[in-house]
């Protein structure tokens, strides 16, 4: 069984407990503040680069599954006019640029249990709470996708941008790009449309990959991060937009819809950091069942502290474990 770690000051927990749901903040106001503009602006000036990249990976494909030398599929494929690894291209672009990417929201968790550092961070100055999940009861990205969302749930990637936007192309679109090219059943519009699906993957890929990529200066965070991201929109040959759900084969997924003058699932919230600035977020539910133990951190009323957490919990009826930090921090 894993579990995984949210750190939070006493009126965090209270308000997490009191709703049974977290806050997925924006993710413009992480506290790496450099992270999701750089990695989208990294990607938009990868451009050039990426087209020649691409077309090189397809041609070393190519050559490996026809089993020739790559000489002789260079002009193979120039004499078949593939020039899927543009095709593919231009739709990602496309994608890209028609689509802002401001629609993500993350939350937070580590896998270290009981960390100073995090005590001292995310905690506050008075009497700080660690919440330990779960991490299979957590989330389910069905629930996600019934409400036409998408949902990403991974281990921060301290890594560069370019090496991951490189390994997703190269290793799990470019084969299933060209194995479209090499399909004689495939006419114009068919390989458009599917080019177009293989784009679309991507781009939500990427975002969910960019969304948990932080400067390796917080490597000793071990973050766990969950992010929520409304997809994008495609288009085929410049004809009329369509969201992501209306654009792939969604059949076998149960939309949920909204009823009672609901507008949109998790509404947007305005919550105040500890900066001062006033952030938004949605408010994601979890079942109850996924919290197995609070561990209060560091305090100087530890004792009054586990007798008002258990009584809480007892009023919401939940049953979790309560402990105390192993740390031997304090205040002075």
């Amino acid at each position: 069984m894993e579990y995984v770690y949210h750190y939070t000051s006493a009126d965090g927990l209270k308000g997490i407990l009191e709703s049974k749901s977290l806050w997925a903040t924006n993710a413009e106001y992480l506290n790496d503040f450099r992270e999701i503009k750089q990695g989208i602006d990294r990607i938009k000036s990868l451009r050039g680069s990426l087209s020649e990249f691409s077309q090189i990976k397809l041609e070393e494909i190519y050559a490996k599954h026809k089993n020739i030398p790559l000489d002789v599929t260079q002009k193979e494929i120039r004499s078949k006019d593939v020039h899927l690894a543009n095709r593919f291209l231009n739709f990602l672009w496309n994608i890209i640029d028609n689509n802002t990417i401001d629609e993500i929201y993350t939350t937070s968790f580590t896998t270290k249990r009981d960390s100073l550092n995090h005590w001292l961070t995310y905690g506050s100055e008075q009497t700080s709470y660690c919440i330990k999940f779960n991490k299979e009861n957590l989330f389910d990205d069905e629930y996600f996708r019934q409400r036409k969302l998408l949902s990403g749930y991974d281990d921060v990637d301290y890594q560069p941008t370019e090496e991951m936007l490189h390994s997703l192309i190269e290793e799990h679109y470019l084969p299933e790009v060209l194995s479209y090219v090499l399909d004689p059943n495939l006419n114009g519009n068919d390989l458009n449309e599917k080019c177009a699906i293989a784009a679309i993957e991507i781009f939500n890929e990427a975002i969910f990959k960019i969304a948990s990529i932080k400067d390796q200066a917080f490597e000793y965070e071990e973050e766990y991060r969950f992010t929520l991201f409304y997809p994008g929109l495609v288009s085929l040959n410049e004809n009329t937009e369509k969201g992501y759900f209306d654009f792939i084969d969604s059949s076998n997924i149960d939309f949920i819809k909204l009823e009672n003058g609901v507008k949109e699932f998790f509404p947007l919230c305005y919550r105040t950091l500890k900066s001062g600035i006033i952030a938004p977020y949605r408010a994601i539910p979890f079942p109850k069942n996924s919290i197995e133990e609070i561990i209060i951190g560091p305090s100087e009323n530890n004792e009054l502290a586990v007798k008002g957490l258990k009584s809480f919990l007892s009023s919401l009826n939940f049953n979790v474990e309560v402990s105390r930090t192993q740390t031997s921090f304090r205040r002075i």
